[in-house]
Protein backbone atom coordinates (compact mmCIF):
# COMPACT_ATOMS: atom_id res chain seq x y z
CA UNK A 1 0.00 0.00 0.00
CA UNK A 2 1.36 3.40 -0.59
CA UNK A 3 -0.25 6.96 0.08
CA UNK A 4 -1.19 8.88 -2.77
CA UNK A 5 -1.38 12.92 -2.81
CA UNK A 6 -3.86 14.68 -4.33
CA UNK A 7 -4.19 18.45 -4.89
CA UNK A 8 -7.63 20.31 -4.66
CA UNK A 9 -9.17 20.77 -8.07
CA UNK A 10 -8.86 23.98 -8.29
CA UNK A 11 -10.36 24.91 -11.75
CA UNK A 12 -13.60 26.54 -13.01
CA UNK A 13 -14.60 23.93 -16.00
CA UNK A 14 -15.76 20.61 -16.98
CA UNK A 15 -13.69 19.71 -19.95
CA UNK A 16 -16.40 17.15 -20.98
CA UNK A 17 -19.78 19.54 -20.35
CA UNK A 18 -17.84 22.56 -22.38
CA UNK A 19 -17.29 20.35 -25.17
CA UNK A 20 -20.65 19.09 -25.50
CA UNK A 21 -21.71 22.51 -25.11
CA UNK A 22 -19.86 23.50 -28.13
CA UNK A 23 -20.86 20.35 -30.69
CA UNK A 24 -24.54 21.40 -29.97
CA UNK A 25 -23.90 25.05 -30.23
CA UNK A 26 -22.17 24.94 -33.70
CA UNK A 27 -24.53 21.73 -34.81
CA UNK A 28 -27.69 24.20 -33.54
CA UNK A 29 -26.45 27.38 -35.34
CA UNK A 30 -25.71 25.95 -38.50
CA UNK A 31 -28.92 23.92 -38.60
CA UNK A 32 -30.64 27.09 -37.91
CA UNK A 33 -28.85 28.98 -40.58
CA UNK A 34 -30.23 26.32 -42.99
CA UNK A 35 -33.45 25.84 -41.63
CA UNK A 36 -34.34 29.31 -41.82
CA UNK A 37 -32.41 31.06 -44.86
CA UNK A 38 -35.76 30.24 -46.98
CA UNK A 39 -38.12 31.54 -44.51
CA UNK A 40 -36.05 34.46 -43.98
CA UNK A 41 -36.07 35.69 -48.01
CA UNK A 42 -39.39 34.85 -48.00
CA UNK A 43 -39.90 37.96 -45.27
CA UNK A 44 -37.68 40.11 -47.48
CA UNK A 45 -34.36 39.87 -45.26
CA UNK A 46 -31.16 38.09 -45.05
CA UNK A 47 -30.47 34.53 -45.73
CA UNK A 48 -28.81 34.76 -42.61
CA UNK A 49 -31.17 37.15 -40.26
CA UNK A 50 -32.04 34.23 -37.86
CA UNK A 51 -28.78 32.94 -37.77
CA UNK A 52 -27.25 36.45 -37.14
CA UNK A 53 -29.62 37.50 -34.70
CA UNK A 54 -29.15 33.71 -33.02
CA UNK A 55 -25.02 34.38 -32.78
CA UNK A 56 -25.66 37.54 -31.41
CA UNK A 57 -27.16 36.34 -28.37
CA UNK A 58 -24.53 34.39 -28.29
CA UNK A 59 -21.76 36.18 -28.08
CA UNK A 60 -21.43 37.62 -25.54
CA UNK A 61 -24.27 37.60 -23.52
CA UNK A 62 -25.15 33.87 -22.92
CA UNK A 63 -20.94 33.39 -22.92
CA UNK A 64 -21.09 36.20 -20.10
CA UNK A 65 -24.67 34.15 -18.25
CA UNK A 66 -22.40 30.85 -18.50
CA UNK A 67 -18.98 32.63 -17.01
CA UNK A 68 -20.88 34.55 -14.17
CA UNK A 69 -23.41 30.99 -13.09
CA UNK A 70 -19.82 28.86 -13.39
CA UNK A 71 -17.72 31.48 -11.06
CA UNK A 72 -20.94 32.73 -8.46
CA UNK A 73 -19.99 30.66 -5.22
CA UNK A 74 -22.60 28.44 -4.32
CA UNK A 75 -23.12 29.98 -1.14
CA UNK A 76 -24.07 33.27 -2.36
CA UNK A 77 -26.67 31.43 -4.33
CA UNK A 78 -28.39 29.76 -2.06
CA UNK A 79 -28.27 32.80 -0.13
CA UNK A 80 -30.05 35.09 -2.18
CA UNK A 81 -31.89 32.25 -3.41
CA UNK A 82 -35.66 33.31 -2.47
CA UNK A 83 -34.69 36.81 -3.71
CA UNK A 84 -33.73 35.60 -6.81
CA UNK A 85 -37.10 33.66 -7.21
CA UNK A 86 -39.23 36.47 -5.66
CA UNK A 87 -37.72 39.26 -8.73
CA UNK A 88 -38.73 36.49 -11.66
CA UNK A 89 -42.09 36.10 -10.36
CA UNK A 90 -42.09 40.32 -10.60
CA UNK A 91 -40.76 39.78 -14.11
CA UNK A 92 -43.74 37.00 -15.04
CA UNK A 93 -46.12 39.52 -14.12
CA UNK A 94 -44.34 42.59 -16.96
CA UNK A 95 -45.80 41.07 -19.85
CA UNK A 96 -49.33 42.26 -18.40
CA UNK A 97 -48.14 45.99 -17.79
CA UNK A 98 -49.42 48.06 -20.62
CA UNK A 99 -46.61 50.20 -22.82
CA UNK A 100 -44.12 47.26 -21.51
CA UNK A 101 -45.58 44.05 -22.38
CA UNK A 102 -45.59 42.46 -25.71
CA UNK A 103 -48.56 40.50 -27.04
CA UNK A 104 -47.85 38.46 -30.02
CA UNK A 105 -50.77 35.70 -31.74
CA UNK A 106 -52.52 36.64 -28.14
CA UNK A 107 -49.78 35.52 -26.41
CA UNK A 108 -48.64 38.20 -23.44
CA UNK A 109 -45.22 36.69 -22.94
CA UNK A 110 -42.93 39.21 -23.35
CA UNK A 111 -41.92 42.41 -22.37
CA UNK A 112 -39.59 45.16 -23.59
CA UNK A 113 -39.05 47.81 -25.96
CA UNK A 114 -38.89 48.31 -29.60
CA UNK A 115 -37.04 44.79 -31.01
CA UNK A 116 -35.49 44.21 -27.52
CA UNK A 117 -37.56 41.64 -26.26
CA UNK A 118 -37.06 39.12 -23.63
CA UNK A 119 -39.62 35.97 -22.20
CA UNK A 120 -39.40 35.73 -18.20
CA UNK A 121 -40.83 32.11 -18.75
CA UNK A 122 -37.82 30.88 -19.65
CA UNK A 123 -35.82 32.40 -17.07
CA UNK A 124 -38.44 30.90 -14.78
CA UNK A 125 -36.76 27.39 -15.73
CA UNK A 126 -33.52 27.51 -14.05
CA UNK A 127 -34.25 29.89 -11.54
CA UNK A 128 -37.07 27.27 -9.87
CA UNK A 129 -34.57 24.51 -9.76
CA UNK A 130 -32.04 26.92 -7.75
CA UNK A 131 -35.04 27.92 -5.86
CA UNK A 132 -36.27 24.14 -5.11
CA UNK A 133 -32.65 22.80 -4.83
CA UNK A 134 -32.10 25.67 -1.78
CA UNK A 135 -35.57 24.84 0.14
CA UNK A 136 -35.88 20.72 -0.10
CA UNK A 137 -32.46 20.62 0.80
CA UNK A 138 -32.37 22.92 3.60
CA UNK A 139 -35.39 21.22 4.97
CA UNK A 140 -34.40 17.79 4.39
CA UNK A 141 -35.03 16.23 7.52
CA UNK A 142 -38.46 18.00 7.66
CA UNK A 143 -40.28 16.57 4.51
CA UNK A 144 -41.91 14.67 6.24
CA UNK A 145 -44.32 17.46 7.55
CA UNK A 146 -45.81 18.41 4.34
CA UNK A 147 -47.95 21.78 5.52
CA UNK A 148 -44.84 23.51 7.14
CA UNK A 149 -41.57 22.16 4.86
CA UNK A 150 -43.36 21.29 1.63
CA UNK A 151 -46.11 23.33 0.65
CA UNK A 152 -44.53 26.87 1.07
CA UNK A 153 -42.31 25.72 -1.64
CA UNK A 154 -45.43 24.34 -3.69
CA UNK A 155 -46.66 27.21 -3.50
CA UNK A 156 -44.40 29.29 -4.85
CA UNK A 157 -44.00 26.95 -8.30
CA UNK A 158 -47.56 27.30 -8.98
CA UNK A 159 -47.36 31.04 -8.25
CA UNK A 160 -45.19 30.86 -11.48
CA UNK A 161 -46.86 28.36 -13.00
CA UNK A 162 -50.07 30.45 -12.58
CA UNK A 163 -48.79 33.60 -14.54
CA UNK A 164 -47.21 31.34 -17.31
CA UNK A 165 -50.40 30.09 -17.93
CA UNK A 166 -52.01 33.65 -18.04
CA UNK A 167 -49.38 34.33 -20.35
CA UNK A 168 -51.28 31.47 -22.54
CA UNK A 169 -48.14 29.59 -22.58
CA UNK A 170 -49.30 26.00 -21.44
CA UNK A 171 -46.34 23.95 -22.95
CA UNK A 172 -44.14 26.13 -20.74
CA UNK A 173 -46.45 25.65 -17.88
CA UNK A 174 -46.42 22.09 -18.29
CA UNK A 175 -42.78 21.17 -18.33
CA UNK A 176 -42.45 23.99 -15.13
CA UNK A 177 -45.05 21.47 -13.53
CA UNK A 178 -42.55 18.14 -14.70
CA UNK A 179 -39.40 19.84 -13.02
CA UNK A 180 -41.18 20.44 -9.94
CA UNK A 181 -42.40 17.17 -9.72
CA UNK A 182 -39.21 15.61 -10.36
CA UNK A 183 -37.80 18.08 -7.73
CA UNK A 184 -39.57 16.50 -4.82
CA UNK A 185 -39.15 13.98 -6.09
CA UNK A 186 -35.48 13.55 -5.95
CA UNK A 187 -35.95 14.95 -2.58
CA UNK A 188 -37.91 12.41 -1.28
CA UNK A 189 -40.82 14.61 -0.42
CA UNK A 190 -43.59 10.85 0.90
CA UNK A 191 -45.10 9.75 -1.70
CA UNK A 192 -48.33 10.78 -0.46
CA UNK A 193 -47.74 14.16 -1.61
CA UNK A 194 -47.90 13.22 -5.29
CA UNK A 195 -51.01 10.94 -4.84
CA UNK A 196 -52.79 13.46 -3.52
CA UNK A 197 -51.06 15.93 -6.15
CA UNK A 198 -51.61 13.95 -8.87
CA UNK A 199 -55.49 13.96 -7.74
CA UNK A 200 -56.24 17.71 -7.76
CA UNK A 201 -53.60 18.41 -11.11
CA UNK A 202 -54.87 15.86 -13.33
CA UNK A 203 -58.23 17.38 -13.20
CA UNK A 204 -57.23 20.77 -13.86
CA UNK A 205 -54.75 20.56 -16.24
CA UNK A 206 -57.73 18.72 -18.11
CA UNK A 207 -60.08 21.65 -17.39
CA UNK A 208 -57.51 24.03 -18.93
CA UNK A 209 -56.75 22.26 -22.23
CA UNK A 210 -61.07 21.63 -22.26
CA UNK A 211 -61.74 25.31 -22.22
CA UNK A 212 -59.31 26.25 -24.38
CA UNK A 213 -60.53 25.97 -28.08
CA UNK A 214 -56.69 25.99 -29.67
CA UNK A 215 -56.04 23.34 -27.39
CA UNK A 216 -58.38 20.99 -28.35
CA UNK A 217 -57.77 21.43 -31.79
CA UNK A 218 -53.60 20.74 -30.65
CA UNK A 219 -55.12 17.30 -29.25
CA UNK A 220 -57.66 16.56 -32.31
CA UNK A 221 -54.86 16.91 -34.86
CA UNK A 222 -52.46 14.89 -32.47
CA UNK A 223 -55.72 11.46 -32.02
CA UNK A 224 -56.28 12.13 -35.40
CA UNK A 225 -53.78 13.59 -37.91
CA UNK A 226 -55.59 12.86 -41.18
CA UNK A 227 -58.89 14.79 -39.90
CA UNK A 228 -57.57 18.01 -41.25
CA UNK A 229 -54.23 17.77 -42.41
CA UNK A 230 -54.36 21.42 -44.13
CA UNK A 231 -55.18 23.03 -40.46
CA UNK A 232 -54.60 20.82 -37.70
CA UNK A 233 -51.73 18.97 -38.02
CA UNK A 234 -50.15 20.29 -41.05
CA UNK A 235 -47.46 21.49 -39.38
CA UNK A 236 -46.42 18.33 -37.72
CA UNK A 237 -47.26 16.34 -41.05
CA UNK A 238 -44.89 18.25 -42.82
CA UNK A 239 -42.33 17.67 -40.41
CA UNK A 240 -43.15 13.89 -40.55
CA UNK A 241 -42.17 14.42 -44.32
CA UNK A 242 -38.94 16.09 -43.59
CA UNK A 243 -37.87 13.50 -41.29
CA UNK A 244 -38.64 10.70 -43.29
CA UNK A 245 -37.08 11.81 -46.62
CA UNK A 246 -34.12 12.55 -44.75
CA UNK A 247 -33.20 8.19 -44.79
CA UNK A 248 -29.91 7.14 -43.77
CA UNK A 249 -27.39 9.66 -44.92
CA UNK A 250 -30.14 12.60 -44.95
CA UNK A 251 -29.80 14.80 -48.21
CA UNK A 252 -26.45 17.02 -46.82
CA UNK A 253 -26.23 20.40 -44.84
CA UNK A 254 -28.55 23.15 -46.63
CA UNK A 255 -29.33 20.66 -49.65
CA UNK A 256 -33.24 20.12 -47.91
CA UNK A 257 -36.35 21.40 -49.63
CA UNK A 258 -39.50 19.87 -47.40
CA UNK A 259 -38.07 22.52 -44.69
CA UNK A 260 -39.25 25.47 -47.03
CA UNK A 261 -42.56 24.74 -48.49
CA UNK A 262 -43.95 22.65 -45.66
CA UNK A 263 -43.17 23.47 -42.28
CA UNK A 264 -44.34 26.83 -41.09
CA UNK A 265 -41.60 29.00 -39.52
CA UNK A 266 -39.15 25.61 -39.13
CA UNK A 267 -36.54 28.26 -37.34
CA UNK A 268 -37.98 27.85 -34.22
CA UNK A 269 -40.13 24.93 -32.55
CA UNK A 270 -39.46 22.28 -35.79
CA UNK A 271 -35.67 22.94 -36.83
CA UNK A 272 -35.01 19.19 -35.66
CA UNK A 273 -37.24 18.59 -39.03
CA UNK A 274 -34.73 20.43 -41.27
CA UNK A 275 -31.59 18.76 -39.50
CA UNK A 276 -32.88 15.02 -39.33
CA UNK A 277 -34.25 15.92 -42.97
CA UNK A 278 -30.18 16.77 -44.09
CA UNK A 279 -28.50 14.65 -42.19
CA UNK A 280 -30.58 11.68 -41.69
CA UNK A 281 -30.54 8.53 -39.24
CA UNK A 282 -26.52 9.13 -39.15
CA UNK A 283 -27.33 13.12 -37.61
CA UNK A 284 -30.04 11.76 -35.08
CA UNK A 285 -27.32 9.83 -33.94
CA UNK A 286 -25.23 12.17 -33.64
CA UNK A 287 -27.19 14.29 -31.89
CA UNK A 288 -28.31 11.71 -29.38
CA UNK A 289 -24.93 11.29 -28.83
CA UNK A 290 -24.20 14.32 -27.76
CA UNK A 291 -27.12 14.76 -25.34
CA UNK A 292 -26.25 11.39 -23.91
CA UNK A 293 -22.54 12.40 -22.77
CA UNK A 294 -23.77 15.27 -21.70
CA UNK A 295 -26.65 14.57 -19.57
CA UNK A 296 -24.78 11.05 -18.47
CA UNK A 297 -21.99 13.71 -17.27
CA UNK A 298 -24.43 15.84 -15.03
CA UNK A 299 -26.88 12.73 -13.59
CA UNK A 300 -23.36 10.59 -12.18
CA UNK A 301 -22.55 14.24 -10.84
CA UNK A 302 -25.35 14.58 -9.13
CA UNK A 303 -25.00 10.84 -7.22
CA UNK A 304 -21.46 11.39 -6.82
CA UNK A 305 -21.42 14.42 -4.80
CA UNK A 306 -22.09 14.57 -1.00
CA UNK A 307 -23.85 18.03 -0.61
CA UNK A 308 -27.69 17.58 -1.18
CA UNK A 309 -27.84 21.16 -2.18
CA UNK A 310 -25.79 20.85 -5.39
CA UNK A 311 -27.14 17.05 -5.67
CA UNK A 312 -30.96 18.56 -6.21
CA UNK A 313 -29.28 21.35 -8.25
CA UNK A 314 -27.31 19.54 -10.64
CA UNK A 315 -30.10 16.62 -11.15
CA UNK A 316 -32.57 19.46 -11.22
CA UNK A 317 -30.80 21.36 -14.07
CA UNK A 318 -30.37 18.47 -16.35
CA UNK A 319 -33.87 17.31 -16.00
CA UNK A 320 -34.91 20.59 -17.21
CA UNK A 321 -32.24 20.24 -20.31
CA UNK A 322 -33.61 16.92 -20.63
CA UNK A 323 -37.39 16.86 -20.57
CA UNK A 324 -37.64 20.05 -22.77
CA UNK A 325 -34.91 18.42 -25.63
CA UNK A 326 -37.40 15.30 -25.39
CA UNK A 327 -40.78 17.36 -25.28
CA UNK A 328 -39.60 19.06 -28.57
CA UNK A 329 -38.48 15.84 -30.48
CA UNK A 330 -41.66 14.03 -29.48
CA UNK A 331 -43.69 16.97 -31.19
CA UNK A 332 -41.40 16.91 -34.42
CA UNK A 333 -42.21 13.36 -33.98
CA UNK A 334 -45.69 13.53 -33.73
CA UNK A 335 -45.13 11.75 -30.46
CA UNK A 336 -47.44 14.02 -28.55
CA UNK A 337 -50.10 17.11 -29.11
CA UNK A 338 -47.70 19.96 -30.85
CA UNK A 339 -46.81 22.63 -28.40
CA UNK A 340 -44.16 25.80 -28.28
CA UNK A 341 -41.51 24.09 -26.67
CA UNK A 342 -37.70 25.39 -28.12
CA UNK A 343 -35.06 23.03 -28.75
CA UNK A 344 -32.10 23.95 -26.59
CA UNK A 345 -29.16 25.40 -28.58
CA UNK A 346 -31.14 24.92 -32.14
CA UNK A 347 -34.84 27.05 -32.09
CA UNK A 348 -34.53 30.68 -33.07
CA UNK A 349 -34.72 32.68 -29.65
CA UNK A 350 -32.56 34.91 -27.39
CA UNK A 351 -34.74 33.80 -24.14
CA UNK A 352 -34.33 30.55 -24.29
CA UNK A 353 -30.85 30.49 -25.22
CA UNK A 354 -29.75 32.56 -22.44
CA UNK A 355 -31.53 29.88 -20.16
CA UNK A 356 -29.79 26.91 -21.17
CA UNK A 357 -26.85 29.35 -21.04
CA UNK A 358 -27.87 29.86 -17.55
CA UNK A 359 -28.35 26.50 -16.70
CA UNK A 360 -25.50 25.09 -18.44
CA UNK A 361 -23.43 27.74 -16.34
CA UNK A 362 -24.84 26.38 -12.52
CA UNK A 363 -24.43 22.54 -14.27
CA UNK A 364 -20.82 23.46 -14.57
CA UNK A 365 -20.65 25.49 -11.09
CA UNK A 366 -22.54 22.33 -9.56
CA UNK A 367 -19.68 19.95 -11.51
CA UNK A 368 -16.52 21.50 -10.25
CA UNK A 369 -17.77 22.20 -6.72
CA UNK A 370 -18.78 18.94 -5.93
CA UNK A 371 -15.47 17.87 -7.55
CA UNK A 372 -13.46 20.27 -5.67
CA UNK A 373 -15.22 19.60 -2.01
CA UNK A 374 -15.06 15.81 -2.59
CA UNK A 375 -11.44 16.26 -3.22
CA UNK A 376 -10.60 18.72 -0.55
CA UNK A 377 -12.28 16.02 1.99
CA UNK A 378 -10.09 13.24 0.60
CA UNK A 379 -7.28 15.30 0.68
CA UNK A 380 -8.41 16.28 4.83
CA UNK A 381 -8.85 12.06 5.61
CA UNK A 382 -5.27 11.49 4.30
CA UNK A 383 -7.18 8.28 2.18
CA UNK A 384 -4.63 5.66 1.40
CA UNK A 385 -4.87 4.11 -2.39
CA UNK A 386 -4.04 0.17 -3.14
Amino acid sequence: MYTMERSVDRTHADYTLLVCIMVLAVLGVATLYSASYGYALTLGLKPGHFALRQLMYFMPPSIILFVLASFIKISFVRKMAGIIVLLTLVLLALPFVPGIGITKNGAPRWFGFGDLMFQPSELFKPVLVVYLAHILSKKAERLGDIVNAVLPPLIVALAGIGLVLLQNDFSTAVLLILITVVMFWIANVPFLFFAALASLGVPLVSLVVLTSDFRLKRVLGFLAPSYDPADLSYQVNGSLRAIRSGGWFGRGLGQGVLKLRSIPEVQSDFVFAAWVEETGFLGVLIFIAVWVVLLFRVFVSSFRVADPYIQLLLFGMGSYLCMQTLLNIAVVAGAVPATGMPLPFFSSGGSSLLSVALACGFINQGIVQGRTRSAAATEAAGVEYV
